[in-house]
């Protein structure tokens, strides 16, 4: 999967307060206690946008659809939190920007992993670079 547009976000971007729906939303029938106030809530805050470290990218292809990431995901990256295994991130391979799930190998370098199991594993290369670690994925549902 390849990241597309990777930048920090810009003041004009960040937006303001959302509304919040008051308890969660049903698929059955709905709650009576759902009458209650709900304050609204920051979605800047919520995601760290303000935040220097913190980078926008939109993804493209389907090898990290099974995580949710489609073609269109607007990807939150922090670049200051540390990359364990079984992190999703966003790394470059020949200064390609991927998104990957990350792995050790037995000899212990990187190895990056596709949920979508029709695309290999890539390892065996010293010239990976994780660049920072998906906090968030937001994915539009409507064209």
């Amino acid at each position: 999967m390849l990241v597309t547009r990777l930048r920090q976000i810009t003041e004009s971007e960040l937006p303001g307060i959302i509304c919040v729906l008051s308890g969660r939303a049903s698929g059955g029938f709905p709650s009576p206690a759902a009458d209650h106030y709900e304050p609204p809530i920051s979605l800047d805050e919520l995601v760290e946008l303000r935040a220097p470290h913190v980078w926008l990218a939109e993804a493209e292809g389907d090898s990290m659809a099974p995580a949710g990431i489609l073609t269109g995901t607007k990807l939150i990256i922090d670049r200051a939190r540390t990359p364990h295994v079984g992190n999703v991130v966003v790394a470059y391979i020949d200064n390609q920007p991927v998104v990957k799930r990350l792995d050790k190998s037995l000899e212990g370098g990187w190895v990056l992993s596709s949920d979508n199991p029709n695309y290999p594993p890539i390892e065996g290369r010293e010239n990976i670079e994780v660049f920072g670690v998906v906090t968030w994925s937001l994915t539009p549902h409507v064209p």
